[in-house]
C-alpha cells in the first residue's frame, strides 16, 4: 500500500507543464527555468524607506507560476515558493534576528472566491524554515479595493487608503515584535506601505517586506573607472 502511494507521488504531474515531476512538486526543467528568474541581488532594495527583499523577477515562468497558484487552484505552489524565498533569505541574512512574519491579507470576499490567501501560504512556509513566528490573522482587509495595476500612483494611494485594520487580539503581542511583511508580488509598494503605516501608527515595528517577485528592474553596478596617473 505504501509503495502505491509513493508511486502516485513520484509520478505526480508538474503543475506548470503537466510533465512528470519525480520526487518534487515541479519538474526539473521548470525548476531550472524558475531559478533563472532569481534576481542576482535580492537585497538591492533593502535600503529603501520600506526595505524590500525579493526573490525573483516577475516575468516568464515565475509570473506564470504565481498565476497558476492563484487562478488554477494550485496552493502547493505557495509552499514551494516559500521554501525558495526562505533559502535565499538564509543565505542573505546568516545572523538574522527573530522576526514575526505577517502576510498581506485578502479581502474576505476574495478569500471566499479563491479559497486561500497565496501570501499566507508563502509566509507560513517561509516562517517555518526560518524558525520565525508566524501570525496569520494579525491584519484584516476591511476595504474591497479595485485592481490597482491600471491606476497611477496617486490613484493607487487613494484607493488603498485605510483599507486595513489590526486584529485587536494580536495588537498587544505585536508591539513587542519586529515584523516582516510578506506578499507574493511587489509592484509599486503602495499596498505594503499602507499596511506598514497601519502597523506603525499603533507602535509596531516593521522591519520591511519580503516578496516572491517584482517587476522592478535591477541595474548592474557600474565599475568605477580607473583614473590615469
Amino acid at each position: 500500500m505504501l509503495d502505491w502511494f509513493l508511486s502516485i507521488f513520484l509520478e505526480a504531474q508538474c503543475p506548470l507543464c503537466q510533465r512528470v515531476a519525480k520526487g518534487d512538486l515541479v519538474c526539473r526543467d521548470c525548476d531550472r527555468q524558475l531559478h533563472q528568474c532569481k534576481l542576482p541581488n535580492p537585497k538591492l532594495y533593502w535600503q529603501d524607506s520600506l526595505p524590500l527583499f525579493v526573490w525573483g523577477k516577475y516575468d516568464d515562468i515565475l509570473k506564470r507560476a504565481i498565476a497558476t497558484m492563484k487562478y488554477q487552484n494550485q496552493p502547493l505552489l505557495g509552499a514551494w515558493l516559500g521554501e525558495q524565498l526562505a533559502q535565499t533569505w538564509q543565505r542573505s541574512f546568516a545572523d538574522s534576528q527573530k522576526l514575526t512574519v505577517i502576510p498581506i491579507p485578502m479581502h474576505p470576499q476574495k478569500y471566499k472566491e479563491r479559497g486561500f490567501n497565496q501570501a499566507a501560504l508563502i509566509a507560513k512556509r517561509f516562517a517555518q524554515l526560518n524558525r520565525f513566528r508566524y501570525v496569520s490573522h494579525a491584519l484584516k482587509r476591511t476595504k474591497a479595493t479595485k485592481a490597482l495595476f491600471n491606476l497611477n500612483l496617486s490613484e493607487r494611494q487613494q484607493e488603498i487608503r485605510q483599507a486595513f485594520s489590526i486584529n485587536p487580539k494580536t495588537l498587544p503581542q505585536l508591539k513587542r515584535q519586529r515584523v516582516l511583511l510578506l506578499d507574493d508580488i511587489y509592484t509599486s509598494g503602495t499596498t505594503a506601505q499602507e499596511v506598514a503605516r497601519t502597523l506603525t501608527q499603533k507602535g509596531i515595528s516593521v522591519m520591511g517586506i519580503a516578496a516572491i517577485a517584482t517587476p522592478k528592474k535591477q541595474h548592474p553596478v557600474k565599475p568605477i573607472p580607473k583614473t590615469s596617473r
